[in-house]
């Protein structure tokens, strides 16, 4: 069997280290061992097999308000940019991220190394000492940039901040997600996910002050140049800074790459599905 390394142990990750051990193949977990809060606003959009049940567990209601252009100047303050707009009108299957996470958490929780923190020169240093056939990093990029500060390497990324709050009652059982372009409201998306309630906005929510304290901040993955380390596969949004990149493409990149290594006898490429 081939020693894989992954790095990350958050959804990702660990959707990673699944596919390689699918493929009879040996996933060495480095991360910070820490379980990754996972906001509202998350669902697959497919089965992960072995992971998730085979059939939807749930359907998720797209709703849209305003305009495309209003949605795109609220979410990027350019009325021009590309999104998924078209895409917002409909109803999807869905299967629950949090609840597949746990199965995972469960099965790799004692193959996670606790490392505090990662940097380029230790990622060389593990590489020197073991023997990878593969490395696979769901890291955000920056993680294994080594650009020189007179040149650094570009990350494009978009400011959010979000909230979760309880469930209304009425709404119990439902996935929908609501996608706002209008002008009048800060927020851009609203969601019930999994029992999970969430909203997002891009102004800073800190200004309000009925808006209270509250809310989480984080960055919308766009677009890097940052091209370090080439021989390290970079899989899910935020390893790829992408826009577009879904949760389910970690687990579609690392089966892709577990295709490339030689399969020891007895294990198929097409693993039964609990």
């Amino acid at each position: 069997m081939s020693k894989v390394m992954v790095l990350g142990c958050g959804p990702a990750g660990l959707l990673v280290a699944h596919a390689v051990e699918q493929a009879g193949h040996v996933p060495v977990i480095y991360s910070k061992k820490q379980k990754s809060h996972i906001p509202g606003s998350q669902y697959f959009h497919e089965a992960i097999p072995g992971v998730t049940e085979v059939y939807p567990e749930n359907t998720v209601q797209y709703v849209r308000m305003g305009t495309e252009e209003g949605y795109a100047r609220k979410v990027y303050g350019d009325p021009s940019r590309p999104t998924g707009w078209e895409a917002y009108n409909n109803v999807y299957p869905s299967w629950n991220v949090p609840k597949a996470y746990d199965r995972l958490w469960e099965r790799f929780e004692d193959r996670i190394i606790d490392v505090k923190e990662i940097t380029y020169f230790q990622i060389s240093g593990w590489i020197h000492v073991h023997e990878f056939e593969t490395i696979i990093s769901t890291l955000p990029a920056q993680a294994i940039c080594d650009a020189p500060e007179a040149a650094p390497h570009f990350f494009d990324g978009v400011p959010f901040w979000i909230k979760e709050m309880p469930v209304p009652e009425i709404d119990r059982g439902r996935d929908i997600v609501v996608y706002n372009g209008l002008p009048e409201d800060h927020w851009y998306r609203w969601s019930i996910l999994g029992e999970r309630h969430s909203i997002e906005t891009t102004v800073d929510p800190h200004q309000f002050s009925w808006s209270g304290d509250d809310w989480l901040y984080g960055q919308k993955a766009v677009y890097t140049n940052c091209d370090c380390w080439p021989t390290v596969v970079r899989a899910g949004r935020w390893a790829q800074w992408r826009h577009g990149v879904l949760l389910h493409h970690a687990y579609r990149t690392a089966v892709e790459e577990m295709k490339k290594l030689e399969l020891p006898p007895g294990y198929s490429q097409n693993p039964a599905v609990d």
